[in-house]
């Protein structure tokens, strides 16, 4: 998901970070049958779009027919139809546009069945580092239960610092809870570099009432680990936990919540799932299904993980740390399929072209690989 400009640059000075896990038990390569076998590492995977040079995809949502639907920060905030993914060349197209409320678009995450919850705001310009206007946050809605989809304004956030993650609350799909992710002041020019906590907001997408369910909570926050970063990030709510990763830290957490989406004891100590000190966490995934209380799948900085929520082993599926260092430029966000042809495909977003060889060589070139999970184990 989108995050600060000092996280972008103090991620590029190590490409490759030091990994501490357990690593995977992995099913050997049959050299004599001319492909990759199911589990081998690093995981099989495919590109199934390239969007041109200067474009930012950033989060990613799977319909209940399994289509696709991707958010884009740069050059503006649209969300992008990838159809039947599972083919060989599925068609893609523009959803929509919602350059009537914002410039860019962060996180998307399905509330009803078919309607899905968009956030975005203005920013100074279309840059990929520039800064967002405060203020102009907004949580619009994006629903496909009719043709063409419709889109409508749900709820302004002038209260937000950077909204990130959407999940809806499983037993009332109509309210959301959103991350709200500490940021470098909005400036054309930084000059304030003082921490906001991370924070939760809840959000009736009904009636456009929001507020906050949790803040201050140390494991949300910056703690300024990688430098002048950011905390909490991507956002997952399975059984009656909330998840959530915190990219400054390298930590995911979670904490029991009631049905009103807030914790069930007030300021409630968050339990740490895993922690890689030294990665830079966006979001993460679920699954795939039948192993969705076993598995979470992270997108790091140039790679992706596979995490025991048992007992938090961490591995690198691929990317850096795997033979397949340069495949996963930048990847922002990611979720399994939804259909028998897909399920245990995990779809993974982008936004670098390549990985940079310095600071100063940032080409952005959003993007979506399918990466085949079958016969994963630790």
């Amino acid at each position: 998901m989108l995050s600060s400009v000092s996280t972008i640059l103090l991620g590029l000075t190590a490409l490759i970070p030091a990994v501490s896990a357990v690593p995977a038990t992995a099913v050997p390569r049959d050299d004599t049958a001319g492909k990759q076998q199911p589990g081998t590492l690093p995981l099989p995977e495919r590109l199934l779009y390239h969007w041109p040079n200067g474009t930012w995809v950033e989060n990613i949502a799977v319909r209940p027919n399994g289509n696709l639907l991707l958010t884009t920060s740069t050059p503006n905030g649209t969300v992008w139809h990838v159809k039947k993914p599972w083919l060989a060349q599925p068609e893609v197209e523009l959803a929509y546009n919602f350059d009537q409320w914002v410039d860019r678009l962060i996180g998307i995450g399905e509330s009803t069945p078919d309607k899905y919850i968009v956030v975005g705001s203005r920013f100074y310009s279309p840059d990929p580092l520039s800064s967002q206007v405060e203020r102009t946050f907004a949580a619009m809605e994006l629903d496909f239960t009719r043709e063409p989809p419709k889109a409508r304004l749900v709820a302004w956030f002038p209260e937000a610092a950077l909204l990130q993650g959407v999940a809806a609350l499983p037993w009332d799909r109509s309210t959301v809870l959103i991350s709200d992710q500490y940021v470098l002041r909005p400036r054309r020019i930084q000059q304030d570099w003082t921490p906001s906590p991370g924070q939760i907001w809840r959000l009736d997408t009904r009636t456009g009432k929001y507020e906050l369910t949790m803040t201050d909570y140390a494991e949300m926050n910056t703690t300024y680990a990688h430098g002048p970063d950011v905390g909490i990030d991507g956002i997952r709510i399975l059984g009656d936990q909330l998840y959530w990763v915190n990219q400054d830290t390298g930590g995911i957490h979670r904490v029991q919540i009631k049905k009103n989406g807030y914790p069930v004891t007030p300021r409630a100590k968050p339990e740490t799932v895993a922690k890689v000190d030294t990665e830079l966490w966006n979001d993460f995934a679920f699954g795939p299904e039948g192993k969705k209380d076993e598995l979470m799948w992270v997108t790091g900085f140039n790679n992706i993980y596979a995490i025991s929520i048992r007992n938090g082993s961490a591995v690198v599926v691929g990317g850096a740390g795997q033979s397949n260092n340069e495949t996963y430029p930048g990847p922002t966000s990611c979720q399994f399929g939804r259909t028998d042809k897909d399920k245990n495909i995990l779809y993974v977003t982008g936004n670098m072209a390549a990985i940079p060889p310095d600071l100063e060589h940032i080409q952005l070139g959003g993007w979506v690989r399918a990466v085949d999970t079958t016969g994963f184990h630790f």
